[in-house]
């Protein structure tokens, strides 16, 4: 299976970190942004890398931003540069166009002008950390859409062990255990894999779902006062 190949077009802190995982992961990435220092930090990492200006659709295509697999508009608060970077790049004809943006507001328009996703970090790292707060053993919260998120959840020490088919997850609560992590390990787990007291599993659902799941593993459902 070929590579997949990506560019990343505004290194900052939001930026670099895509960049980084995208090259953990052994992706082809091209980078770039209009500050020099920027783009002295990911030098190291990639064969493409450039000083240029993301407006400039000649630059682009030069760069052969038209032949990646995906875009990644990274500026985040400098929207006159994501909006016209995104037209550009619609134009071009580059299939997906990933679009940070920090305003709600700009999201519409710019699915309107040809941003294939939205990403808002901001936004989500403000709902995680409130489920977070919210929901104590709740150690990793990620939203996948407006229905369905993935949390992590540690099951605590007093839990019974109980093998994942008898638990009937998906029937009694709507919620699919993906992953455990146990002494050090990962593994996705079969039905006849067991929960056992401290793992860490992963769950995918609704918040209210996974809610009642966790109530009711580790009995932590709140008493009515």
């Amino acid at each position: 299976m070929a590579k997949k190949s990506f560019a990343v077009i505004g290194l900052g802190q939001f930026g670099i970190s895509v960049v980084e995982e995208l090259v953990d992961n052994g992706m082809d990435v091209i980078a770039i942004d209009m500050d020099e220092t920027a783009v002295k930090k990911v030098s190291s990492l990639l064969p493409t890398v450039a000083v240029a200006d993301s407006t400039d659709e000649e630059a682009l295509k030069e760069l052969g931003i038209k032949d990646v697999d995906a875009a990644i508009v990274a500026f985040g608060s400098h929207i006159q540069g994501t909006i016209l970077t995104t037209v550009i790049l619609k134009e071009m004809g580059v299939k997906s166009i990933i679009v940070r943006v920090d305003d709600v507001y700009y999201s519409s328009i710019l699915k309107k002008l040809g941003a294939t996703e939205i990403i808002m970090p901001q936004k989500a790292a403000g709902i995680a950390l409130a489920n977070r707060l919210g929901n104590e053993d709740f150690k990793d919260f990620y939203k996948l859409d407006d229905k369905h998120s993935v949390v992590s959840i540690v099951i605590n020490n007093a839990y019974v062990p109980e093998q994942i088919r008898d638990l009937a997850t998906k029937e009694k609560y709507g919620i699919n255990i993906v992953l455990i992590m146990r002494n050090g390990r990962s593994f996705v787990p079969g039905g006849n894999d067991s929960l056992l007291p401290n793992d860490t599993i992963y769950v995918v659902g609704s918040t209210k779902e996974i809610r009642s799941f966790r109530e009711a593993i580790n009995g932590t459902k709140k008493k009515k006062k």
